[in-house]
């Protein structure tokens, strides 16, 4: 998620804010036991896209909402989420505002609903009501997306603008611009016996020398015309996603009847490309052309983040090696999956040949 998109930047006011909302937190302990005492903590770890994460928390059900909806980490983790829920307060979550400079930034959804993340230290601290730390759609949904995207590359993550699928573990990026299609065409993929790991945003990172594409079990969001290609749509609602559109948000396993698989290994990548040309295209495209793409959809980072830039340099070149083609076609999404798959399972049978 490019922070572009989700912030105004504004230092004074993020550090000001990290500033007051520690001492809030310490007042607010003070106040229930008369003491700065440091209250029984739940930790755990799991993988935020690939990296892996501590959570530390007051609040069961937070703890098991996390757990639930995220795949358990045994190794070294690289960051931490830092969460007090705030007893007694049932404040609703509200639209989110973002603000930051340089190495924090400040989300907040509603008054009692506020996260730091301080990029340079890779620490996010927050502090919500209740009824948040009880919403199980909240986490997988919304907070850890953004985590990852935030974060990024100061955890040796890629957020790259893609979708990806996956057969036998034979992974496939489908990059393009908003509104292209692309989680469309992923769900008429997943019902091609192809495996989901996502629809918008992927996240890439390189251990050992491997390339892998993760996802992050987030719903899949399909614009409303989506309903003419899938019936299944008209068993929900749609409604208004955090950037204001409005959206089916579905769970893609459950709608579909389709595979969910958390991660791959890339092999190819795909720019799709909808156009007026009578017959698809499949055009090759050199590394070059990959480079621009994603160095034209990432955010600039900071002096301060000036290892992360280097990192995130690494990981682009990975992404930029792999087979890279230009799809252009038109149709329907079903039309464009068949023609998609017969291609993907060309490029298949010759690299396992």
């Amino acid at each position: 998620m490019a922070l572009s998109v989700i912030c105004n930047l504004w230092l004074d006011r993020a550090v000001a804010a990290q500033r007051r909302f520690t001492v809030a937190l310490r007042k607010l302990l003070f106040a229930a036991t008369g003491a700065y005492a440091i209250e029984r903590k739940i930790e755990l770890t799991f993988s935020l896209a690939g990296a892996g994460c501590t959570l530390s928390t007051d609040s069961a059900a937070l703890a098991e909402n996390v757990l639930r909806s995220t795949v358990a980490w045994l190794a070294q983790t690289v960051c931490e989420l830092n969460v007090d829920v705030l007893a007694g307060d049932e404040s609703p979550l509200a639209a989110p505002h973002f603000r930051g400079m340089h190495h924090v930034v400040v989300a907040s959804f509603g008054a009692a609903n506020v996260f730091v993340f301080d990029l340079r230290r890779r620490i996010v601290t927050a502090k919500v009501s209740e009824t948040v730390a009880r919403d199980a759609e909240f986490w997988p949904r919304t907070l850890l997306p953004i985590m990852a995207g935030v974060l990024g590359a100061t955890i040796d993550v890629l957020p790259l603008h893609s979708a990806c699928l996956a057969r036998e573990g034979f992974g496939m990026l489908i990059a393009g611009e908003s509104g292209a299609g692309k989680s469309t065409l992923a769900v008429a993929l997943a019902q091609r016996n192809f495996d989901y790991i996502s629809d918008d945003w992927t996240y890439c990172t390189v251990s050992s020398g491997l390339l892998t594409a993760h996802g992050t079990a987030a719903r899949v969001k399909l614009l409303p015309d989506a309903a003419r290609y899938f019936g299944q749509l008209n068993e929900h609602q749609v409604h208004t996603s955090m950037n204001g559109e409005l959206a089916f948000e579905v769970r893609v396993e459950q709608a579909f009847g389709v595979r969910l698989e958390r991660q791959c290994m890339p092999r190819l990548l795909i720019f799709y490309h909808r156009t007026g040309v009578p017959a698809s295209r499949f055009t090759p495209l050199d590394r070059a052309a990959a480079r621009r793409y994603m160095e034209g959809s990432v955010e600039r980072f900071p002096p301060q983040l000036a290892e992360a830039s280097r990192a995130r340099s690494v990981l682009m070149d990975a992404v930029a090696a792999l087979p890279c083609w230009k799809f252009e076609c038109r149709g329907n999404p079903a039309r464009i999956a068949q023609e998609l798959d017969t291609f993907f399972e060309a490029r298949r049978r010759e690299a396992t040949a």
